[in-house]
This record gives structure tokens, C-alpha cells and sequence, in this order.
């Protein structure tokens, strides 16, 4: 009995232990989760802060941005009326109801210009509009009389001073200044009037001027606003409160007149607001959560005690069930991984699509809209070589449309196994002479060195396809080399290959973008700035792959590039049709 009640002793000490260690157990969690709590808050107040110090400054450069395009887009409005026959001549003749429609009411309704001033060619004001009428007689406002004379007069002084040294373009001279006028800070812009073609001269010294001004304060905010995207963007002459939230105006002469003040957006602090009712509720869920556990924890130690011999029983087999699961998990996750890849580089590629066929699209449809604008515009004097001009830009900007167009869909056929090479008998030399003359009539400034003797008369090839391939070559030597007129065909014939070189020594390209190069939509960091979708070569590198052969691109930036393509001989000879 005494041995009895001795294993009934231990047993209830082991238990009063184990109710022990549970208690000590349940305080530490809930010290624990109220320090993790904390450290919780204190790393997302942190996060915080540095997103809204990230998002401000993000804020600050898309209005900085917006701002520096509005200075330089009132040169470039000014140019649609500055630089243009009909402007001359009736400026010239001071035909006022004509500079009334189509200057002073153009450049107000169309680029939202507030004032527009035309000087003669003594400097006397010949032209007013301010604010939406037209001033008449025309007379300076009192709040700019001083600055826009200046201004005309500063504008003078550059053509005076080009004529004598040969600095800038006539074309592209321009004086723009951002100033103060009365107390709204506007951007002033500067340019003789000069003929668009060469039927009219203009000795110089005899260049009338013409002056607008964009009050920033006015529509200019409001486009820097929707740039930006922010609301209450506005222009204070003082600092607003918070220093993060604004922009400085400076200038012509380096000093600031202004800031450009907007409603700070905080994107952190905003969802700390949202959700910090709710983490707070939360926290003290958690806290009372972790207390209910721990208080059942010692409950639960005893049937865990009696339950221990059977999870050993079960051990072995559950460890069996767990490496089946495992495996079966492992495999599940790699396939995941494969789709999540494949998903990431279809979203790239369509995020590319989209913004190369936006810029694209839009470049050929604005030359389109400009040139028709100037024939409805061009009233008198239009000559059939004028019409016949603008027609040959309108057509050009057609075909590169049609040709963007054709190239994107040669470029989904191939992808989706869609196209079948209609092989035949031709002469491939001939076809590429006949692509040389071709962009010979597109650019006459490059001379084209061909040497293809040594290319059989009859081969078995695909016409379509590959004057698709010498086209899209042939265009991007002459597109990437404006300043290195030489551009070189050649080809090599051996038992086994034909091989055709076509070698520029244009801008050239890194290094690194060569293994990329015939990627979909890819474009060459030095190609920034010229037009270009990206298909072309991946269309070349399949078309020529589908006849059996290999494309091959080797540059060196500044110096140039060569493409190389081979295609068997064996190939060539045969009449067998190849699907896509």
C-alpha cells in the first residue's frame, strides 16, 4: 500500500509540475504577443512614413516633369503658326482678319495660349490678342508691356547675332523665358515667322515676331495636375506648410517667383487610419486568444500524455503519408512556378505591346492630322508641288501604319503556327535589288553598295516572306545610320549556304542587348528617341529559321552593325512547303 501511495504521490506532484509549467508557459505567449504587437506597429508606422516620404517625392518629380514639358511645349505650339507660308505672307501684308483666325484664335482655342503678340520687322507691335479678344488698336496690356518689348527685342538680337556668327538653326531659334507678369507667373516663348518652303525668301534682319505667353497659374496648372495626377495643384508665391508637397518656379534668370503647392497625398498615414481601429480590435482578440489557450494548455497536457503511445503507433505510417505529400506538394509547386513564369513574361509582353502600338500609332496619325490641317488651312497660293508634299507625308505615314500593322500580325501568325511558306521558284537576287531601290526612293542620302553575283539566278523560296526579311533589314541600316550614308550588301555561296551580309555604320548597340535582340517588341537602348516597334527581327529570326537558316547580328556602338543570314543551299533547292 505504501509503494501505492507513494505512485499516486509522484504522480500528482508530476501533474501539480505540469499545471505549473502550463501557467508559466501562458504568461510568456501573452508577453511575447504583446512585444511582437509593438514591434508590429512600430515597423509599420516606420513603412509608413518612408512610403509617404517615397510617394511625396514621386509627387514632386511628376510635377516638376509636368512643369519642364509645359516650357517646352509652347516653342513647339508656336512653330504650327510660325513656321508657315500663309503666316508669312499675310504677316507680311498685315492682313489683320487673317492673323485674327488663324493665329491669335488658333493658338487660344487649340493650345490654350492667353496672349499672343506679333512685332514688324522695326520692332513696332503689329498683332494683340490677349485673353481671348482681340485688341484693337493693337497696344501692349500694362502689366507686360515691358517684358514682351524685351522679349522681342532679346529674340531680334539672336537673329541679328546669327547672322553675323552662324549659331542655331533659323528654324529651331527660340527664346523662352518664365516670368512674372503683374503677379501670375507665366511662360513666354519667342519666334520669327518664317516661310515653310523655299517658293519664299526673307532677307535677313526683316523677320517679324511673334510672342505668346501660357499663364501657369491658368490651364498650364491644370494639365500639370492631370499629369501628375493630384488634385488642388495650384501657384503660390509664398511656401506652402509642407516643403515636401511643392514645387519652386524659377526664372529665366535663376530666381524663384513662385511654387507650384498641391494637397500632399500620404498613402501610408491613410491606410494606418483605415486600419488602425481594426488592428487594434485585433491585438486585443489576439491577447485574449493567447490568454483562453494557454489556460486550456494544461487541460490538454494529461490527454496528451495518454494519447502519446498511439501517436508513436501512428508515427511511422503518418511519416510515410507526409513524404507522399510532400513529393505530391513539391511537384505542384514547380508547376506553379513554371505558370507564374510563363504568366510574368506574357504580362510583360503585353505591357510592352501596349505602350509601343500607343507611341506608334500616334506618331503617323499626328503627321497625318498636321499635314491635312495645313492644305484645309493653305487657302491661296497652294501650288501642285505643295499639295503633292503634303500628300507624299500623308502617304508616308500610311505605309507606316500598314507596315506596323503587317508586321504585328506576321508576327501573331508565326507565334500561333498559322503561316505556311508558299515556296517557288525565283531569282533572290533580283528580289533583293529590287528591295534596295525601294528604300533607295525613301532615303536618297544613303548610297547602297550591293555585291551579290555570286547568288544563283533560280532558287526555291518564299517571295513574300522573304521580302519581308530584306525590307525590315535593308530599313533598320538606313534607320539607325541618319549621319553614315554607306550602307553594304554583299553576299557569300559556298556548297552548303548562301550567306547575305548587310552592314551599316550607324549608331550601333551594347553589348549586352544583342542576346535579346530578336526577342518580341525588345528595342536597343541606343534606338531611345527613334521610331520602331520591336517586331521586325523576331519576324526576320522565324521566317528565316522556317527556311532552314540562321540569322547572326554582331555591333559595336558608335561603330555600327552587321547582320548575317545563312540558308542552306539543300534547302533552297528543294520545293518541300514548311508550316509555321
Amino acid at each position: 500500500m505504501r509503494v501505492n501511495f507513494e505512485g499516486t504521490g509522484a504522480i500528482k506532484g508530476l501533474r501539480v509540475l505540469k499545471v505549473r509549467l502550463t501557467s508559466h508557459i501562458t504568461l510568456v505567449l501573452v508577453a511575447l504577443t504583446c512585444a511582437a504587437a509593438v514591434l508590429l506597429c512600430g515597423f509599420a508606422w516606420l513603412a509608413a512614413v518612408k512610403v509617404d516620404d517615397l510617394y511625396l517625392r514621386r509627387q514632386a518629380d511628376f510635377v516638376r516633369q509636368g512643369l519642364d514639358e509645359q516650357i517646352k511645349a509652347l516653342p513647339r505650339e508656336q512653330e504650327s503658326v510660325t513656321k508657315w507660308d500663309d503666316a508669312f505672307l499675310y504677316s507680311k501684308q498685315r492682313n489683320h482678319e487673317w492673323l485674327l483666325d488663324n493665329v491669335g484664335r488658333w493658338t487660344s482655342q487649340y493650345f490654350g495660349h492667353d496672349r499672343t503678340y506679333i512685332f514688324d520687322d522695326t520692332n513696332r507691335l503689329l498683332f494683340a490678342f490677349r485673353d481671348g479678344t482681340d485688341t484693337m488698336p493693337p497696344r501692349l496690356g500694362s502689366d507686360d508691356g515691358e517684358e514682351m518689348t524685351a522679349l522681342a527685342g532679346e529674340a531680334r538680337v539672336a537673329l541679328v547675332e546669327r547672322k553675323r556668327t552662324g549659331g542655331e538653326p533659323l528654324g529651331q531659334l527660340a527664346r523662352v523665358r518664365t516670368i512674372l507678369i503683374g503677379n501670375r507667373p507665366a511662360i513666354t516663348s519667342a519666334r520669327p515667322i518664317l516661310p515653310s518652303s523655299t517658293r519664299m525668301q526673307i532677307e535677313a534682319g526683316q523677320e517679324f515676331i511673334a510672342v505668346s505667353v501660357k499663364f501657369i497659374d491658368g490651364k498650364a496648372a491644370e494639365s500639370i495636375a492631370h499629369y501628375a495626377r493630384l488634385e488642388g495643384l495650384h501657384f503660390s508665391p509664398s511656401k506652402g506648410d509642407d516643403e515636401r508637397a511643392q514645387v519652386p518656379v524659377s526664372s529665366y534668370d535663376c530666381g524663384v517667383i513662385g511654387y507650384l503647392v498641391w494637397q500632399p497625398i500620404r498613402p501610408g498615414f491613410m491606410l494606418l487610419q483605415q486600419i488602425a481601429p481594426a488592428g487594434l480590435g485585433c491585438l486585443a482578440l489576439l491577447i485574449a486568444a493567447v490568454f483562453w489557450l494557454g489556460r486550456g494548455l494544461h487541460r490538454t497536457s494529461l490527454i496528451l500524455l495518454d494519447s502519446q503511445a498511439e501517436i508513436t503507433h501512428h508515427r511511422n505510417h503518418l511519416e510515410e503519408m507526409v513524404a507522399d505529400r510532400t513529393a505530391e506538394i513539391e511537384r505542384q509547386r514547380e508547376e506553379l512556378d513554371r505558370l507564374l513564369v510563363h504568366e510574368r513574361q506574357v504580362n510583360a509582353l503585353q505591357r510592352r505591346f501596349v505602350a509601343m502600338a500607343s507611341h506608334e500609332f500616334r506618331t503617323p496619325l499626328a503627321i497625318i492630322d498636321a499635314a491635312a490641317q495645313r492644305l484645309c488651312r493653305s487657302t491661296t497660293n497652294v501650288s501642285g508641288e505643295y499639295v503633292h508634299e503634303k500628300a507624299g507625308v500623308i502617304r508616308s505615314a500610311v505605309m507606316r501604319m500598314v507596315d506596323l500593322m503587317e508586321s504585328i500580325l506576321a508576327s501573331g501568325r508565326l507565334e500561333t503556327g498559322q503561316i505556311i511558306l508558299k515556296r517557288s521558284e525565283d531569282d533572290l537576287k533580283a528580289l533583293l535589288i529590287t528591295c534596295c531601290s525601294r528604300q533607295r526612293e525613301f532615303s536618297p542620302s544613303h548610297i547602297f553598295h550591293l555585291d551579290l553575283d555570286l547568288i544563283p539566278d533560280v532558287l526555291t523560296f518564299d517571295r513574300s516572306a522573304m521580302e519581308q526579311v530584306f525590307t525590315n533589314l535593308i530599313s533598320n541600316a538606313v534607320k539607325y545610320s541618319p549621319d553614315a550614308p554607306d550602307i553594304y550588301v554583299h553576299a557569300r555561296v559556298d556548297a552548303k549556304l548562301v550567306e547575305i551580309a548587310f552592314a551599316d555604320s550607324g549608331i550601333g548597340m551594347d553589348a549586352d542587348d544583342l542576346p535579346k535582340l530578336f526577342q518580341p517588341y525588345y528595342r536597343a537602348r541606343s534606338a531611345t528617341g527613334i521610331a520602331g516597334t520591336g517586331i521586325g527581327l523576331n519576324v526576320v529570326k522565324q521566317i528565316i529559321e522556317l527556311h532552314g537558316g540562321t540569322v547572326e547580328v554582331t555591333s559595336e556602338l558608335g561603330k555600327g552593325t552587321t547582320f548575317t543570314i545563312s540558308l542552306p543551299i539543300e534547302f533552297l533547292l528543294s520545293d518541300q512547303q514548311v508550316a509555321a
